[in-house]
């Protein structure tokens, strides 16, 4: 006969192996965990590393030019330690004061975002641009002190406005009590203010003068008295003289110059302009008054060739071309170089006409 189980042994044996299975799932989700919470451990380690690895070195110049608007962030970066920059901001050059750049750097998927600040700063004061450094005007006449302004600026916001008086933001004045009524020297300032605060200051003369009497007509030739004028016209393209002093103002003076490599005294410019269009003249203010044929004030003309004297004995002491339109144009000084003037303001310094040539 076959021997009957135990059914209290087979429950047991049971209890034993679901208990030992459930033991070894235990052991391997512990070390499923285990295993889960050192990777964890480790990359936290791992992005906790990178994190601190990455690092911008600037360079020391954070100082921008207000306006600037080409201006590159990176150029602020001197080095990178690691990773590398994937993003940053740009910067409002429009405004004045401390700004904060922040760049992002980037490696294997961790992101550092690193600010730095920078200064945006405005140097440069506003330029005031005179038309001359000093200025003769008659006893009597009216003059406008802004008169002899040709710009006041600022490099990034351009022209700057007047104001009578001193005022919020960009403005330029103009100070300088002028008697036109008293022959004297008299100081104008002009005074400029861009929006950033930044100011200049320039100041130029005006002189009132006496205007001198009026030259006498029979004056024209000192080497005789009883000449006789003639009005027949030029020998020469009279346009082309004209164009060609127009293209020379600016040239700069030089004693004994005729060129303008060189340099131009005053009748070395007179005889460089008829040369440039093929009439040799002489050389001196005192010779040139014998070229060509005499002309009477009343029949000038342009292209004509005016001599000059500053002294009561009449000799000649300067040369200039007449343009036109009651000006001439001439070598002046080492100041002033070449120049278009009127015959008027040339007259009120005390210089008078002792011949008029048509060449």
């Amino acid at each position: 006969m076959k021997s009957k189980k135990d059914p209290i042994s087979s429950i047991s044996k049971d209890r034993k192996k679901r208990k030992m299975k459930k033991s070894v799932v235990i052991a391997f989700a512990a070390i499923a965990i285990g295993v889960v919470f050192l990777g964890y451990t480790s990359h936290r380690l791992y992005v906790k590393k990178t994190y601190e690895s990455l690092a911008i070195n600037f360079t020391n110049n954070r100082e921008i030019e207000y306006g600037t608007s080409d201006y590159d962030p990176m150029s602020l970066v001197k080095t990178i330690s690691d990773g590398k920059i994937t993003k940053y901001t740009s910067l409002d050059t429009s405004k004045v004061g401390t700004k904060k750049l922040v760049f992002e750097i980037t490696k294997d998927n961790v992101v550092k975002k690193i600010s730095v600040k920078v200064k945006v700063k405005d140097s440069n004061a506003p330029t005031i641009t005179l038309k001359e450094d000093s200025v003769n005007i008659n006893l009597g006449d009216n003059y406008d002190n802004k008169s002899n302004i040709e710009s006041v600026k600022d490099v990034v916001d351009g022209d700057i406005p007047y104001s009578d008086t001193e005022t919020q933001g960009a403005y330029y004045t103009v100070n300088g009590n002028i008697d036109v009524n008293n022959p004297g020297e008299y100081n104008v300032t002009v005074k400029a203010k861009d929006a950033n605060g930044n100011e200049s200051e320039v100041s130029y003369k005006v002189n009132v003068v006496k205007p001198a009497p009026a030259p006498t007509q029979n004056i024209q030739n000192i080497q005789n008295d009883n000449i006789a004028y003639t009005n027949s016209p030029a020998t020469v393209d009279t346009s082309s003289v004209i164009s060609a002093a127009f293209s020379l103002i600016g040239s700069r003076y030089a004693y004994g110059g005729t060129s303008p490599s060189s340099g131009f005294d005053c009748s070395g410019f007179v005889q460089y302009i008829f040369s440039s269009v093929g009439k040799s003249i002489s050389r001196s203010s005192g010779t040139q008054l014998n070229d060509g044929v005499a002309v009477s004030r009343d029949n000038l003309q342009a292209g004509d060739i005016i001599i000059w004297s500053s002294n009561s004995s009449n000799t000649p002491t300067h040369s200039s071309v007449y343009v036109g339109d009651g000006n001439i144009v001439h070598a002046i000084n080492s100041s002033r170089g070449v120049q278009e003037s009127s015959l008027s303001a040339w007259e009120s310094y005390g210089d008078h006409i002792v011949g008029i040539r048509r060449v």
